[in-house]
């Protein structure tokens, strides 16, 4: 500060001895310039190149050049609507291990267990322990938006990520940093129609009852699939064998549809590890494993890349989570942030496309890749 005052007094100095020795205009257009070099100096300090969506996707949400911490102490909740399984487990990884690059940043954790009164009362719990900023996966979107409403009117600067809540970004909460779910079940849809050469009894498994992910992806799968007359999507176009997003209950409704319908060609599913309890479900039944398309897992890899059959995945998308940090950090501590908050995600393994499986014979099957977070980093950060 002291450096920059006596700059300002030597331009003022400076000024002040050119007007007694110039005309009025030609002392304008000095003191005209002199403000346009300041003006830019500025704008060179505090201009950001902010990362682009396909950026973003190649770089898993990791990044080193943007400022979002402030200086200001704050708390941030961080809130799982399951926080019960592995994939949760990523998330909160994501996001606090995030979150926990910033030393003025103290964080609260909790997680839903799957029950949405839990996950409606955790918001109030978080407001009501001083919570400045919150970051929330609404698996049961709508739902969920009264609660984070009253968080927003209670001065809480709320990112939903994963799971869209509806109502009004920038209004009802910050933002909403997710994938975009029209596009994963196209995608997936189209991916399937080619490895089955346009023909074939397909599965859907799309977890709880009336997720919004999973509403969203379905009609997209729905609408590719009118496409292709001999496409039929067994488990209908509304609803969907509820999972809950475990892998037991998943290889339990695979098998009874296995029972049930003597022909599935294909398993599309919006969690790879239940992909993986129905490739299992498959092999216990003594039928052969079919095309899938879902999200990574490396167990699954590794057992479709023993097997050689086709296979496809989206990365997990748990690496969200750190530009929902990033969101909610900055706006608790009044920083811009624009990075971009919808994602088309491409798929991050193909066989159909060339693009090989990622099996890590030393990782667990219901660790992924994509998200790039390390095992130790799953280990510290990845629990309520």
């Amino acid at each position: 500060m002291i450096t920059m005052t006596s700059r300002a007094v030597d331009r003022a100095q400076s000024l002040l001895h050119m007007r007694r020795r110039l005309p009025l205009t030609a002392f304008v257009l000095v003191a005209l310039a002199w403000a346009a070099v300041a003006a830019s100096a500025a704008a060179t300090k505090t201009s950001v190149t902010w990362p682009t969506a396909a950026q973003e996707i190649a770089r898993s949400g990791i990044s080193t050049d943007i400022s979002f911490c402030g200086d200001k102490p704050i708390t941030l909740a961080v809130l799982d609507g399951f926080g019960i399984n592995a994939w949760s487990q990523e998330s909160f990884a994501a996001v606090r291990s995030e979150a926990a690059k910033c030393k003025n940043v103290k964080q609260i954790v909790l997680a839903g267990g799957g029950d949405l009164q839990k996950m409606i009362s955790d918001v109030s719990s978080a407001v009501a322990q001083g919570a400045n900023a919150i970051v929330i996966n609404p698996d049961f979107g709508q739902a969920e938006l009264a609660a984070i409403k009253q968080a927003t009117a209670a001065g809480v600067k709320v990112v939903a990520v994963y799971s869209d809540p509806g109502g009004t970004p920038g209004v009802d909460y910050v933002s909403v940093v997710k994938w975009n779910n029209t596009h994963a079940g196209t995608i997936w849809a189209r991916w399937m129609a080619k490895a089955l050469h346009g023909r074939g009894n397909v599965v859907f498994t799309g977890g709880p009852a009336g997720s919004a992910v999973g509403v969203g992806q379905l009609a997209a799968i729905d609408k590719v699939f009118a496409k292709y007359p001999g496409m039929h999507l067994l488990t209908g176009t509304k609803t969907w064998p509820v999972t809950n997003w475990d892998p037991a209950t998943a290889q339990k409704v695979t098998a009874a549809l296995l029972a049930k319908y003597r022909k599935i060609d294909g398993i599309i599913s919006n969690y790879g590890t239940d992909a993986l309890a129905s490739a299992r479900a498959f092999q216990n039944a003594g039928r052969k494993l079919v095309p899938v398309t879902t999200l990574d897992a490396n167990g699954l890899s590794c057992l479709y890349k023993k097997a050689g059959v086709a296979m496809s995945t989206r990365s997990s998308g748990n690496w969200l989570g750190r530009v929902a940090a990033r969101k909610a950090i900055a706006a608790a501590e009044g920083l811009p942030n624009n990075e971009p908050s919808d994602y088309n995600i491409p798929f991050f393994e193909d066989t159909l496309a060339g693009k090989p499986l990622q099996c890590n014979p030393k990782a667990p099957d219901d660790f992924y890749p994509s998200n790039q977070i390390s095992m130790a980093t799953i280990a510290k950060y990845g629990k309520p």
